[in-house]
């Protein structure tokens, strides 16, 4: 939807403004006079039909978080890419391929028809309580790191949700707004199986800390065999510190320089419960380090990734870790830091960004007291507090 402020110094001329920039069809959301003696009018039209309009339908999935709902440059899924068995394979795979996105336009469509009633609701009741009360709620969610689009995109379901014969009922909407945040979230404990999980992630997030406090709860409250293993062999004394952690634990350490070596290790310590891996914190755009994990995935086809990132960090940055770490197949995501920020909505727009299962949240340095098992309850109540 494109949303646009015009000015006149009367209504009428406002509204000229309007259709001859947005046409005919622009719905008329509010009108209001200025301090300045001017008139206001903010319109919208479901189209921005003041720029190109990108068709690209996204192909599948295999591009990971890049096609996502939402992006930092604000557009929806990924560019299709010519690949083998897909654009290239001829007119039987794109009829695959067009097929298989049917389900996603189906979506997209039923948010263009809730989109539609919406703007029609407010444009009948112009500025009344409906529009003040749209506005309230956007700005709490977007004040709480929630990003802008996918605000609009809860408050528009939830207000339809709610019933046009409430659009005033602020408790109706806030609960139907927490079911639809409910909806989105998704949530898992990898550690219920026994495959070996390696965390990766931007250095500076806490992995090793977060480490050391799942193994304490695996090995210590719930009685399971453990082991760590380590590839974190560039930071001074990053190995040393989680043999610490291992011998006030009791479980073993092994540290491993190449992802051969690490694969023999995981091998030997078959009989465990749960292996936990430890990888060094590089930056998500170095190509090296994106491949040496790689090849750790190849080597080992039951490995599975966990994503460690900052709940603090700001949103274009953790948008790029998702881009950048989407070279390892990370099946779940960890925040840590909640304890030193105040909003955490950016985690929101990132678990959607990712299309990703939140599995840990930890709040500070205590082993193991400061970690927990994700839960949609208590992420829902991060983003969007009573």
């Amino acid at each position: 939807m494109h949303i646009k402020s015009f000015k006149g110094p009367t209504v009428r001329d406002a509204i000229k403004a309007v259709k001859a920039e947005l046409g005919g069809n622009a719905l008329i959301i509010n009108t209001k006079r200025l301090s300045t003696g001017l008139y206001e009018v903010i319109a919208a039209i479901d189209y921005d039909l003041t720029r190109p309009v990108d068709l690209t339908i996204p192909f599948g999935r295999s591009g990971g978080p890049a096609s996502g709902d939402m992006g930092p440059d604000g557009r929806r899924g990924a560019e299709a890419h010519e690949t083998p068995g897909t654009l290239s394979s001829g007119a039987g795979n794109r009829t695959a391929c067009a097929e298989s996105e049917i389900p996603a336009i189906d979506a997209e469509l039923k948010e263009l028809r809730e989109l539609k009633d919406f703007c029609q609701n407010i444009a009948a009741q112009s500025a009344t309580e409906h529009s003040r009360t749209y506005r309230k709620m956007e700005e709490e969610l977007i004040s709480n790191g929630v990003d802008k689009r996918l605000a609009r995109k809860i408050l528009v379901s939830a207000f339809n949700g709610a019933g046009k014969g409430k659009p005033d009922d602020e408790g109706a909407i806030k609960s139907c707004m927490r079911e639809r945040i409910l909806e989105r979230i998704d949530v898992e404990d990898p550690l219920e199986g026994k495959s070996p999980i390696a965390f990766v992630g931007p250095a500076g997030v806490g992995k090793t800390t977060t480490i050391a406090k799942l193994a304490a709860v695996q090995a210590l409250k719930k009685k399971r065999r453990v082991a760590l293993l380590s590839m974190d062999t560039h930071r001074i004394a990053a190995t040393e510190q989680l043999k610490v952690y291992g011998r006030i634990i009791g479980v073993p350490v092994e540290v491993a320089r190449t992802p051969e070596e690490l694969a023999s290790l995981i091998a030997m310590h078959n009989d465990k419960d749960n292996i936990l891996i430890d990888t060094a914190g590089r930056s998500q755009r170095s190509s090296a380090h994106m491949k040496e994990l790689s090849a750790l995935a190849a080597l080992t086809p039951g490995l599975r990734f966990n994503l460690v990132l900052s709940a603090q960090t700001r949103d274009e940055a953790l948008y790029d870790s998702i881009k950048g770490f989407s070279a390892v197949p990370y099946s779940s995501l960890t925040f840590t830091k909640l304890d030193e920020g105040p909003s955490y909505g950016q985690m929101l727009n990132t678990a959607m960004l990712a299309k990703r299962p939140v599995a840990y949240l930890s709040s500070g340095q205590r082993v193991p007291e400061d970690i927990e098992l994700a839960s949609a309850e208590r992420l829902l109540n991060l983003f969007m507090p009573n």
